[in-house]
């Protein structure tokens, strides 16, 4: 392979030798050490191959043999740069294709992340542009070693980072720190006690005397389970108190909405502009844009890809979008619908260690707004941890 490109390079014919004895040719070049290669026999002749510079030394030896000799074919890049020598264009922009690969072969096109659980890609990737390791950035230039030892300062949940750049491409990947469970600490003594009123329906005390059983009920501030005891010898013993004490508990909730407010919302006003990015810099593509006295913007950035792969040539579009208010004056229907998705969201955040045993709740007018009045009955965990000190 490597000599059929040295002789592309160099150029060579192919010819035909025509004649009485035309394999006269062969012997003559052999004993001249004139190469040729690929000689076979044809219907009329004898055909080979020979470089440019030799086939120059073949005519003048096949007129002493009595043969003539005829190039049927020109290959090499000799030929074809003497085809497109009045086109400066062409080789130009070769040269310039050439450069222009090499020069983009030092940047960084593409990186992957890998490894990550609980750390946002986001944010990872915030902090490996601060450290100059970012899409576009000359990879020469790059100090991996100092990007990690960066990040790992800033990240406490990242335990191991690598970043390896090979070609155009950064790999960078990450293992995060296993948390250690929390240890108890048995050596201070503590109560549980409840922590509101509530009727009580389960009680499982792991550690410590439990002080109350199912039904009864209990104020804030009671003593659920003791972390005082009695060994088998009948001295007292104080222990760390851990259990779980599940009791009803009446929980009220209030609302309000007024019967006029102002609401905002998203209006079909919009503006948009579009720039170019390449390798991290952003190019405007339009120069018009119009800008609302109330909006948000949006930010929305569509990459090439080949083979799976986001290239690093986009289009970002910045979209501002108009934010329109008005007045709206719900009646009673409306206004019920608004709480109950109110306290739907309470029930979910608020009480999501609860479950709802019990629920009322009503809607009325008062002057100029809606009151919704709701009373639960949750069934949760009152018991709370209270340390006490002993003294010897």
């Amino acid at each position: 392979m490597l000599l059929g490109i040295l002789r592309f390079i160099k150029g060579y014919v192919v010819f035909r030798a025509y004649g009485k004895s035309p394999e006269r040719i062969m012997n003559i070049c052999a004993q001249r050490g004139v190469r040729l290669w690929n000689a076979r026999p044809v219907s009329d002749g004898l055909q080979a191959c020979a470089s440019v510079k030799e086939y120059r030394h073949i005519r003048p030896l096949a007129k002493r043999a009595g043969v003539v000799t005829k190039i049927r074919k020109k290959r090499g890049f000799p030929f074809f740069a003497a085809k497109y020598k009045g086109r400066i264009g062409l080789p130009a922009g070769a040269a310039a294709g050439i450069v222009l690969l090499i020069v983009l072969s030092q940047f960084l096109w593409t990186m992957n992340i890998t490894g990550l659980k609980t750390v946002s890609e986001e944010r990872l990737t915030a902090l490996l542009n601060d450290s100059g390791v970012r899409i576009g950035a000359f990879k020469h230039g790059v100090d991996t070693s100092q990007a990690r030892r960066d990040i790992l300062l800033k990240v406490d949940e990242i335990g191991w980072l690598s970043v390896n750049i090979c070609g155009c491409h950064a790999d960078v990947e990450v293992k995060e720190k296993i948390k250690k469970p929390e240890l108890e600490e048995d050596s201070t003594p503590c109560n549980l006690k409840a922590k509101t009123d509530g009727v009580i329906t389960k009680v499982t005390a792991a550690r410590g005397m439990s002080q109350v059983k199912t039904g009864s009920g209990v104020k804030q501030g009671d003593l659920l389970i003791s972390g005082v005891g009695l060994t088998k010898q009948n001295t007292v013993r104080y222990v760390r108190a851990k259990g779980e004490v599940m009791a009803d508990v009446i929980s009220d909730k209030e609302l309000k909405l007024d019967k006029k407010y102002d609401y905002i919302s998203l209006s079909e006003n919009k503006s948009s502009r579009y720039q170019l990015s390449f390798l991290g810099l952003d190019m405007p593509c339009s120069l018009s844009f119009r800008i609302f006295p109330d909006s948000v913007c949006t930010q929305k950035t569509d990459h090439l890809s080949s083979n799976g792969v986001a290239l690093p040539l986009g289009i970002v579009t910045e979209t501002s979008i108009e934010l329109k208010k008005e007045q709206v004056t719900p009646d009673l229907g409306q206004a019920k619908a608004v709480f109950k998705k109110a306290l739907l969201l309470y029930e979910l955040f608020e009480k999501n260690d609860s479950s709802i045993v019990q629920k009322d709740w009503s809607v009325k007018e008062s002057g100029g707004e809606y009151r919704c009045s709701a009373s639960y009955v949750f069934n949760e965990n009152i018991a709370e941890s209270v340390d006490f000190s002993v003294e010897e």
